[in-house]
């Protein structure tokens, strides 16, 4: 009797951990079954109209929230483009680029000579002035970055390259490769794209016309 009395009376010792769990199922169940009581005490119509409601609620929300973020992510961009400038200015270089935004793009204009020297793709050693300047705003957004390589339509007679192409696709991967070797712009972020002659922004009939062609874009996509 003594035993039973032991084995079965209250004590001061803690419920065991299989109770904790039975309990908590057992609650979940619960609720579980008072959800399909209220769903069967009502018409199939009004069922399905609960649901919906409570579907397009959710929908909603989350439209919402997208709208906000699309209006920040807006936002971040027009500041990007105007802290460019900025920065350019900081660093007297406010002519050596141009910054352009439009509804589905930031567009920087940089001219080659600025960046190299004529025929080659190497980089000058003042071009990490003008690109630090960019990649100090480039860093913040997380969008993708188009680099385009461009030419005039005079001919390469000598130099490490056959084509304006060639050319044009070893200086848009040269300045790629500075931004993300020396400011951790993520690779997956680049694309590099050559267009040697084939885009001009102005006649190649005229020596101006020419040295606008000659140039680097970089292009900030805006999502």
């Amino acid at each position: 009797m003594n035993f039973f009395v032991k084995r079965y009376s209250s004590g001061t010792r803690e419920n065991p951990l299989w109770l904790i769990v039975l309990a908590g199922l057992m609650t979940n169940l619960m609720l579980f079954f008072m959800i399909l009581y209220v769903f069967n005490t009502q018409s199939e119509s009004s069922a399905k109209t609960l649901f919906m409601q409570s579907f397009e609620k959710e929908k909603s929300e989350t439209q919402k929230e997208k709208n906000a973020n699309g209006i920040i992510q807006k936002f971040n961009e027009q500041e990007a483009a105007k802290n460019l400038e900025e920065e350019l200015a900081k660093a007297g270089l406010k002519n050596a680029a141009e910054v352009q935004i439009t509804e589905k793009q930031i567009k920087i204009n940089v001219a080659a000579p600025v960046l190299f020297t004529s025929g080659k793709a190497g980089l000058n050693p003042g071009s990490a002035g003008i690109l630090g300047a960019l990649a100090k705003v480039l860093t913040r957004l997380p969008n993708d970055i188009i680099i385009e390589g461009h030419t005039d339509n005079v001919p390469i007679r000598s130099g490490d390259y056959a084509t304006n192409w060639e050319l044009s696709s070893a200086r848009s991967t040269a300045v790629a490769d500075f931004l993300s070797g020396n400011f951790a712009i993520q690779n997956n972020r680049i694309i590099c794209a050559a267009y040697g002659e084939y885009r001009p922004v102005a006649s190649n009939a005229t020596a101006k016309g020419r040295a606008q062609n000659r140039r680097i874009e970089i292009i900030v996509s805006r999502k």
